[in-house]
């Protein structure tokens, strides 16, 4: 990690092999404190996420999602992600637990408020790929 990359090296083999893209995000909030996030741009959205286009809703698409990386991941499992922009479901309400917006990073986020429960996180063995399927699927089942 000397080269400034905060994922663990299991991450890192996985994202190359894979060939995802995303970009390590990093960000001053107190005088010795940071936050720590991958973005991960073009995500596919599933059909029944839509996005506001010109006023209308418009089914999938993609986003950009992120995930905060706590200090003592991977012993540390990851919680919740955002999306940017903001999606909706086909009523143009928001998806339970995703309506509330936040600044990170310099830009607006729409918080995903999910959490994998004890024993969904096995410590030492999961990873992004793990988490990134949560994601996939909390995203599939709003």
């Amino acid at each position: 990690m000397a080269d400034g990359n905060f994922l663990p090296e299991e991450d890192q083999v996985y994202l190359r092999a894979k060939t995802i893209p995303h970009s390590l995000l990093r960000e001053m909030i107190g005088p010795q404190e940071d936050r720590r996030g991958i973005e991960f741009p073009d995500f596919q959205l599933p059909a029944n996420l839509f996005q506001r286009r010109d006023g209308q809703l418009v089914a999938g698409g993609s986003v950009s999602v992120l995930v905060l990386i706590p200090k003592g991941y991977a012993q540390v499992r990851l919680d919740s992600w955002y999306v940017s922009p903001p999606v909706f479901l086909a009523n143009g309400s928001s998806a339970d637990r995703a309506g509330s917006e936040v600044q990170l990073f310099g830009r607006r986020w729409q918080f995903w408020s999910r959490h994998l429960q004890d024993g969904e996180w096995r410590a030492g063995i999961d990873g992004l790929e793990t988490y990134l399927q949560y994601v996939h699927a909390g995203l599939r089942n709003p």
